[in-house]
């Protein structure tokens, strides 16, 4: 028999008088705390009423009470277990804002490599590294402006591995590109005319950051970096 299966109307009106005379009187640091805190008062004060009321001739059973107050319990402790949880990842996520935030402050003024096929012209160079899956008989470079018009292309080999391509804003015309943001494309074949992947890294010095939203970015002149795809910094001749 259920220890709470003897109670009254007039039992539980009397309990949930006195819950409620309890649970105002206490006041709670959080929603969770006071959730908690209120639905365990309540459980008590109606055990404790129940065996106020129980039949002398026939008591509770105490094997089954003290069951399930362990159930209980174990319940109320995983529930402030989750809490804890909860404020820790908090925490963590907050650390973690303020180690990225630091991360990318220590990149201003530092030439920075990183994914991405976009890079500045200025000083008259703009430079890349194309990363190949493998040695490429015929490598075809071409770089476009930021209407996507070709400027410059050009064929060369390349080894498996990193390879660097500096351009010095000579167009294919002869003339001088003005300063901006260039794109680089990257065509490879091996000797046998098998295609070869590629990659593509820019690379250029870190003029400012933005660190409002989630993710600190980098400006290198007009082109934005995410911190996560930076890969390494070089010396800046």
């Amino acid at each position: 028999m259920s220890f709470l299966s003897g109670l009254t109307t007039s039992t539980l009106s009397a309990a949930s008088s006195t819950s409620s005379t309890t649970a105002s009187s206490t006041t709670s640091s959080t929603d969770t705390d006071s959730s908690t805190s209120s639905t365990y008062d309540t459980y008590m004060t109606l055990l404790l009423t129940q065996l106020q009321n129980q039949n002398p001739t026939d008591p509770e059973d105490t094997s089954e009470i003290t069951t399930q107050l362990a159930t209980f319990e174990q319940l109320n402790l995983a529930e402030q277990n989750n809490s804890l949880l909860t404020d820790l990842s908090s925490s963590l996520q907050s650390l973690q804002g303020v180690v990225e935030n630091s991360a990318a402050q220590s990149y201003l003024g530092t030439d920075i490599v990183a994914l991405g096929d976009s890079a500045p012209l200025e000083d008259g160079e703009a430079e890349w590294y194309f990363v190949l899956d493998d040695d490429a008989a015929s490598v075809n470079l071409k770089v476009t402006d930021e209407d996507g018009n070709v400027v410059y292309q050009t064929t060369t080999t390349g080894d498996e591995g990193s390879n660097n391509f500096v351009w010095d804003g000579t167009q294919s015309d002869g003339s001088v590109a003005t300063s901006g943001v260039y794109t680089l494309s990257v065509t490879a074949a091996d000797s046998d005319g098998n295609s070869v992947d590629s990659q593509i890294l820019m690379t250029g010095v870190v003029s400012a950051l933005d660190l409002t939203g989630d993710d600190a970015v980098l400006y290198v002149n007009g082109v934005d970096v995410d911190l996560d795809d930076v890969q390494g910094t070089q010396t800046v001749s």
